[in-house]
């Protein structure tokens, strides 16, 4: 046999392994460090008159107190994605505060018509405190109002 072929079947047959047995039954559990807690973040994108595709996430940003939020000054930044709905993050037990926004990229009026101030890449915010404690899982859900 050519050496190519041989090649080629010992790549097949390495592609073609099976995985191995994951014991777990699927369950995926969040290990929280020591002297942290989780937060469970559900970046959920609302309905509006618009194409669904048309809203983007953009930003989710945490601050330590309101005055560095309302200054922009986060000391955390997530990189968002459009096709990502929830985000696990973990923080020292403390209180703080998230502002998450979307923005819509439709053409014409649409944007504004559905709700999106300033018409096509207008922005909508959510923003809230919340209190992460200690070995404890926090879940908080967005509303674009």
């Amino acid at each position: 046999m050519k050496k190519s072929t041989i090649i080629g079947i010992l790549l097949v047959s390495l592609l073609a392994a099976c995985d191995p047995v994951d014991n777990d039954n699927g369950l995926d559990q969040v290990v929280i460090p020591a002297n942290h807690g989780s937060l469970e973040f559900r970046f959920i994108k609302p309905e509006y008159k618009i194409p669904k595709e048309s809203v983007h996430r953009i930003s989710l940003s945490f601050a330590y107190s309101v005055d560095s939020l309302y200054r922009g000054q986060y000391f955390r930044k997530v990189n968002v994605s459009d096709y990502q709905e929830t985000y696990t993050l973990f923080f020292e037990p403390d209180e703080y505060y998230y502002n998450a926004v979307i923005t819509c990229s439709c053409g014409g009026d649409t944007c504004l018509n559905g709700g999106f101030p300033g018409g096509q890449f207008g922005m909508k915010y959510n923003f809230n405190k919340f209190e992460i404690e200690n070995q404890k899982n926090t879940i908080i859900e967005t509303h674009f109002h």
